[in-house]
């Protein structure tokens, strides 16, 4: 019988390693979608009056 215990643990650490790129990427995107939605609330839903100097 062959132990293959410690190939077991590298994949499991590879795998933890995936989803802790995935997570950082999705976190990334998240962070960029949140930039332009509070841009455009910014410049397009949050108008300020203009001042007019007459």
């Amino acid at each position: 019988m062959v132990d293959n215990s410690s190939s077991d643990e590298s994949d499991d650490e590879r795998e933890k390693k995936e989803i802790l790129q995935c997570m950082k990427s999705f976190n990334q995107l998240f962070h960029v979608a949140y930039s332009f939605v509070q841009l455009y609330y910014e410049k397009c839903i949050l108008k300020q009056p203009c001042i007019n100097l007459k």
